[in-house]
């Protein structure tokens, strides 16, 4: 693992406790029908666990994973982002996803954390590009991912709904470092 927390202006990143103690305000926010409306379903607090469970296998296996996200000032829990290993159309990537509060949505927080890591993957983790999957209907996601520099770069069928997604990417190349980070 390259750091145990990323720090912005606003927000720590850190990964999930393993403790499980994160699991209600995770629950929560994947609860939410209407949050989760670009997902088969709502979660069940079992498949809340199993999402924190699936991280910190990923984190152990890979060095990265999803994080929490939390409020450096009230240490509020306010979502997930960070890099996983996804396989896309028989290829292996590292995608970049995120998912934050509907209480706190449309206050640049998903955008901040995104950049942050971004900038960590692309940067200190060497890699040459990352991606997001993002269906087409999901406006949000596409704006955070528009706003951290990434374009569409595909069309792919994904998940076990075989639902249509845009992929989206960033190259190393291309990407200029804008959002300093603090990294403990």
């Amino acid at each position: 693992m390259l750091a145990s927390e990323l720090l912005t202006v606003r927000l720590r990143l850190r990964p999930f406790a393993s403790d499980l103690s994160d699991l209600a305000a995770l629950h929560e926010i994947q609860a939410d029908p209407e949050h989760m409306r670009y997902y088969p379903h709502p979660f069940s607090v079992d498949e809340s666990r199993e999402w924190i469970e699936r991280w910190l296998a990923h984190e152990e296996q890979h060095g990265f994973s999803l994080w929490a996200i939390e409020d450096r000032e009230t240490g509020e829990f306010l979502g997930n982002c960070g890099p996983v290993v996804q396989v896309v159309d028989g290829e292996q990537h590292v995608e970049l996803g995120w998912s934050v509060t509907p209480r706190r949505a449309r206050q640049g927080i998903a955008s901040e954390a995104a950049a942050v890591w971004r900038d960590r993957c692309l940067g200190p983790m060497g890699l040459d590009h990352v991606i997001s999957l993002i269906r087409p209907e999901n406006a949000p996601s596409r704006g955070v991912a528009e706003r951290i520099g990434m374009a569409p770069w595909k069309e792919t069928t994904f998940g076990s709904q075989g639902w249509r997604h845009i992929v989206y990417r960033v190259d190393a190349h291309t990407t200029a470092f804008s959002v300093s980070a603090q990294v403990s």
